[in-house]
């Protein structure tokens, strides 16, 4: 009968641990965020990838390219500035379509009949800052939180290298 109580107080343990697991909200860079915000920061995450894909498959000969980098630059613009102040939200937009915006240079780039080498994918360093921080700023409004969230996100993407692939790809 001893054993029996035994075994039942460490399945109801068990299980008691398993819930806490479960229902424990999900970390970034060390940070806990709420399910919806962990989403959010995902799927941003995600988008920013496929822009820089996108800018990856620029050919100015290729009308289509032009067109997949702005549906996917106003995908991102879409996705977060709803959760931006005003500021934030035209400070999102000007980094793609401000007058030194990535869009903006790649239109110019399509335009002018060159594609994208080194010396016009150099200039898309800050953009891509801003880009993570507004997207950051759209899901945690802790500026020390937000720092380290940043810093993860800039990491995870690897956004320097890939910038240098695409500007080292059509050099000659």
């Amino acid at each position: 009968m001893r054993k029996a109580f035994i075994a039942l107080g460490v399945i109801i343990i068990a299980l008691l641990a398993a819930l806490a697991t479960v229902n424990q909200q999900p970390k970034y860079a060390g940070v806990s965020i709420p399910r919806s915000d962990y989403r959010h920061l995902k799927a941003s995450r995600s988008d920013i990838n496929d822009f820089i894909d996108k800018l990856d498959d620029f050919n100015y000969q290729k009308p289509k390219t032009m067109t997949a980098i702005e549906q996917s630059a106003d995908q991102i613009i879409k996705h977060n500035s709803r959760n931006l102040s005003n500021a934030d939200a035209q400070a999102l937009r000007d980094a793609f379509y401000g007058r030194d915006g990535i869009v903006t240079i790649v239109q110019a780039a399509k335009k002018g009949r060159y594609n994208i080498d080194g010396s016009v994918a150099s200039r898309f360093h800050d953009k891509f800052d801003t880009i993570i921080t507004m997207s950051v700023n759209a899901v945690n409004k802790s500026s020390a939180q937000r720092a380290d969230i940043v810093t993860q996100m800039k990491i995870d993407l690897n956004v320097e290298s890939a910038i240098y692939k695409i500007g080292a790809k059509n050099e000659e």
